[in-house]
């Protein structure tokens, strides 16, 4: 092997695999992006001339272009199993698949690599100067759970590269720690399985407030009564209705239905502080502007609630005295 010429023709070719890489990358990112599949990340890399080098002695090739097929790279980590599938589809849609090689189900005793590898190049309905150089060239992805790149991410750093290599004293605990990643993936699906179920089963009896009034509060509770009750107002995003969750269970709200009445018991008031301070410079009062559901409910329940105004240490003393204004509005 004369490494001195594949240095040369594999610093030629870098360029044409860094633009492959960036390309890839994109039209994946994006089409994750359409069709609102959240991952912990994309990454993403052209094989380090010594790495080649080394895998070509492995393969004994002597065309290490040609059959070295994971020269550009990309590695998708995504949350779920169930995500596997629709991600998967995306790959197989977007992408000219010359090999898949799903090493999650049809290996299952594989040592500490678990994920579905896919080679592909890109589709030939591309076309233009943009495109003409790399429509030939290959690259591979890896698509694996957290739990699944977790554990490969561990077990590169083990001294034993096989099962065989492990102590027979320490393979009961090696299997035990691969059991637990396994068991950690399948139960985080059926968590976000039940947890869209929770969450629908919220939205379906939001419809009748009465009905949604029996239920504790918790985010999925809470998301659905709001949108209900107020449908023109923004919905700030779940992060920040869980801090509301956090604020009314720590002052005893612990169903729907407490906080409607203490909603509605303060709703005159809150229209009446709202005209005067809306959301924006606090200085001009009657400026056009309307807060948020889950503002709304903190400015009523600071104006109603003594409990829930003690509780709000991060509200200034003169922001406090305007509440204290609106306390004869309550009903």
């Amino acid at each position: 092997m004369d490494i001195e010429s594949l240095r040369s023709e594999y610093e030629k070719r870098t360029d044409k695999y860094e633009r492959l890489k960036d390309e890839v990358t994109f039209i994946l990112k994006n089409e994750l992006e359409a069709q609102k599949i959240p991952v912990h990340q994309i990454t993403s890399r052209v094989k380090p001339f010594d790495s080649f080098v080394d895998k070509a002695r492995r393969q004994e090739s002597d065309a290490p272009f040609e059959t070295i097929l994971d020269i550009c790279g990309i590695r998708v980590v995504c949350l779920f199993l169930s995500d596997l599938q629709r991600i998967g589809e995306i790959i197989e849609t977007q992408f000219a698949i010359h090999a898949k090689d799903n090493k999650i189900y049809s290996k299952p005793d594989a040592f500490g690599y678990l994920s579905v590898h896919y080679v592909g190049s890109l589709p030939t309905t591309v076309s233009g100067p943009r495109y003409d150089e790399l429509k030939e060239l290959k690259f591979e992805i890896q698509l694996r759970t957290i739990a699944m790149h977790s554990w490969a991410t561990i077990s590169h750093y083990l001294d034993y590269k096989s099962p065989l290599a492990i102590p027979s004293h320490l393979r009961k605990d090696f299997n035990a720690l691969s059991a637990l990643f396994y068991v950690a993936d399948t139960h985080f699906e059926i968590f976000f399985r039940s947890s869209q179920q929770a969450k629908e089963a919220a939205e379906q009896k939001a419809e009748s407030l009465p009905e949604i009034g029996k239920e504790e509060i918790n985010l999925d509770t809470l998301a659905a009564y709001l949108v209900k009750k107020y449908p023109d107002r923004a919905h700030p995003d779940p992060k920040t209705v869980s801090k509301l969750v956090e604020e009314l269970q720590s002052v005893g709200y612990t169903r729907i239905e407490q906080l409607d009445v203490a909603l509605q018991r303060s709703a005159r008031a809150f229209e009446a502080y709202e005209k005067d301070y809306p959301p924006g410079d606090r200085k001009r009062r009657g400026r056009v502007g309307r807060f948020a559901d889950v503002g709304l409910v903190r400015i009523s329940l600071t104006i109603a609630d003594p409990a829930y105004r003690d509780f709000r240490k991060d509200i200034p003393d003169e922001f406090r005295k305007e509440y204290e204004e609106y306390r004869h509005l309550l009903s």
